[in-house]
């Protein structure tokens, strides 16, 4: 049996692009010595950093026509059993010999796939839970995401989720067999571990900083509600106390809110906004950090948890995802200056610092358990499509 994994994301993507990545790597390994695994990706300069991790790629140009025949054969769903007809890409895969398609990021493509098999997966379904933001409600957002789900998780050969908790909510809202979901927990970024070995220090120098900052690496959207830390600076302004924070993270539209918030209000002197950073960057600036701080609104789970653990940094974070991190954060309320102020104040405690670094330890090993499980679950139901695969041929 053959697995193509299809990479369609850009490194930019932040977070989404690096657990691509890592699920890229978990089939890689699964698939030794059992299946071949292939890796197909639309971004050009992907096959280098999938070349850091010892993964070979081809590079498939994914153009204005595939588009068009994706949307048509969407459009016309009710059609197909007289049209017949493929996407290029599909044929493409055929013609290599696939029998099972791994989308290892959300993706719409699945919709076009008219006899291939595939993995799907979902990082989360916040459109349902939060429905005010603009990033899943403006111009029809919220139904791309809702009938996209609706569409294509209920057929797919497997659905991969990050927890227990979307697992189960994908089996309700969408009609998922739940033997057909896997939850996979997140690993931290592949780079912490293999980028080019940077000094801490030079990675400060660098961006002009010093150690004992907060850091929130997270992409420039409403829901990372960055403002409220600034609103917690605010109220530790008027105590005496002026931390420092920096945010990493491309602009998702959201970034000129941010500035003109921290202009306003005179805060440039604690707040570095350094935007998208290079891979070899995240580790020193992990390592400068006092802690993470992340309030935000969507989950139920995130990368950057995991990889402060993975680095013994102290976490801050927002108090309904409880069910990731255990013990292992400060909770806050995020829609609470207040409760934030607070437990950046209570971080700065030697004894908090200390039960936190050695509970978020914990909490990786309790995880990484999880994964090994979740990872024998997607084992299983591989050898069960093989062995379903041989019912038909290749006409």
């Amino acid at each position: 049996m053959k697995i193509v994994a299809v990479l369609d994301y850009r490194i930019d993507a932040g977070g989404g692009f690096n657990q691509a990545l890592n699920a890229i790597v978990q089939m890689h390994r699964i698939s030794l010595d059992r299946f071949e695994f292939e890796v197909i990706t639309f971004v050009e300069e992907n096959i280098s950093f999938l070349q850091q991790l010892g993964i070979a790629a081809s590079y498939y140009h994914y153009g204005w026509r595939d588009r068009l025949v994706a949307t048509l054969l969407s459009r016309f769903e009710t059609f197909q059993s007289r049209l017949r007809l493929r996407s290029a890409f599909e044929r493409r895969l055929e013609a290599a010999g696939c029998d099972l398609v791994y989308f290892v990021a959300p993706s719409g493509l699945s919709k076009a796939l008219q006899r291939l098999n595939y993995i799907a997966t979902v990082w989360d379904i916040c459109h349902r839970d939060w429905p005010e933001f603009p990033e899943v409600r403006d111009f029809g957002e919220f139904l791309v995401r809702d009938r996209l789900y609706a569409s294509v998780l209920p057929r797919a050969a497997a659905v991969i989720a990050d927890s227990p908790e979307l697992s189960n909510r994908l089996a309700d809202l969408y009609g998922v067999a739940p033997a057909r979901i896997i939850a996979m927990p997140f690993l931290p970024s592949p780079f912490l571990g293999t980028a080019s070995p940077v000094r801490q220090s030079a990675t400060l120098d660098k961006h002009h900083l010093t150690p004992g900052y907060f850091y929130y690496p997270a992409q420039f959207w409403a829901h990372k509600n960055h403002v409220a830390i600034l609103d917690a600076l605010i109220l530790l302004r008027q105590r005496g106390i002026e931390p420092r924070v920096v945010f990493t993270g491309k602009d998702h539209g959201n970034l000129s809110h941010i500035s003109d918030y921290v202009a306003r209000n005179m805060l440039a002197d604690q707040v570095k906004i350094l935007g998208f950073v290079d891979a070899g960057d995240i580790k020193g600036l992990y390592e400068g950090a006092s802690a993470l701080l992340m309030p935000t609104y969507f989950g139920p789970t995130n990368i950057p948890p995991l990889e402060a653990w993975s680095l013994g940094i102290p976490v801050i974070y927002s108090d309904f995802l409880k069910g990731q991190v255990g013990d292992a954060a400060l909770l806050v309320d995020p829609s609470s200056a207040t409760s934030i102020a607070d437990a950046m104040i209570e971080c700065d405690s030697p004894q908090t610092r200390e039960r936190l670094i050695a509970a978020g330890r914990e909490r990786a090993r309790v995880l990484e358990t999880a994964r090994t499980a979740a990872e024998g679950e997607l084992s299983r139901l591989l050898e069960q499509f093989a062995s379903i695969r041989r019912c038909w041929g290749r006409d």
